[in-house]
């Protein structure tokens, strides 16, 4: 039995391989242990460098690689920072060059036979590994700007492990979607959405249901999300369907 990790760096150590494969970016390029990543500037985790090791002799010339490879795409340099970083003071070293931090996140985890228990199964509920356009609108009008929900099912098309888009719908009426993909043993979730006049109605926890359902079936016993920490309903929704704090992260931009 996989042992459970116990303090937030073995969580981030945990969970950051996996979501690699569960959000991954246009192109990916290695550089002494960090993996700067790149896609259209907008969805954070995809435009930022994951730091999960740190190889090289001189932390400030590697930011200063990373500088000039974000700036040569257009892209303001970006850090996402965990409790798993290495090197430990690289966020000292980030604030210290003009870095100010942006969209403080957490990382939740639940098992998949809670979130079973704690959420209802949909009447009718749309399951399938292809696009769709009811999954579509919603991420699309759920997003920052239309560019950016384009982005992220441009990153959803990239997904090469098993993944699956769900849907609940009402009436003839997408109501409310999300994506679970499966690596590492752990099913991660994202594009969790619901159209703006059927929240709080209990939807989102359909999603999470038939999430935790399709992770079931292929052997999964767990599922991981993100949320902002300043997002209150989502974090009291998740809460409710039995997932707890794992880590947190924060990114690091210098604009």
């Amino acid at each position: 039995m996989r042992q459970k990790p116990v303090n937030d760096t073995d969580w981030a150590q945990c969970l950051e391989p996996p979501s690699l494969l569960t959000w991954p970016a246009r192109q990916m390029v290695p550089l002494s242990g960090w993996l700067l990543r790149f896609t259209g500037g907008l969805s954070h985790r995809a435009n930022s460098v994951a730091t999960p090791d740190f190889q090289g002799d001189d932390a400030g010339e590697a930011v200063a690689q990373v500088e000039r490879a974000y700036r040569a795409r257009g892209l303001a340099p970006m850090f996402q920072v965990t409790s798993g970083t290495k090197p430990a003071g690289l966020s000292d070293l980030l604030a210290a060059r003009g870095y100010a931090v942006v969209s403080p996140s957490l990382v939740w985890t639940a098992d998949v036979d809670t979130v079973r228990r704690r959420c209802e199964a949909a009447a009718e509920t749309q399951t399938l590994d292809e696009a769709n356009d009811g999954f579509d609108a919603l991420v699309i009008s759920g997003s920052h700007s239309p560019a950016d929900g384009r982005e992220r099912l441009e990153i959803l098309s990239r997904i090469a492990v098993p993944h699956v888009r769900i849907t609940v719908v009402v009436q003839g009426t997408a109501v409310a979607c999300g994506m679970a993909a499966l690596a590492g043993g752990r099913v991660g979730i994202n594009l969790m959405r619901t159209a703006s006049p059927f929240r709080r109605h209990g939807y989102a926890k359909h999603v999470l249901r038939a999430i935790a359902d399709w992770s079931h079936a292929h052997g999964a016993s767990a599922v991981f999300l993100s949320v902002e920490e300043a997002n209150a309903p989502a974090r009291a929704l998740y809460e409710s369907a039995g997932f707890t704090h794992a880590y947190a992260y924060r990114y690091y931009r210098r604009d």
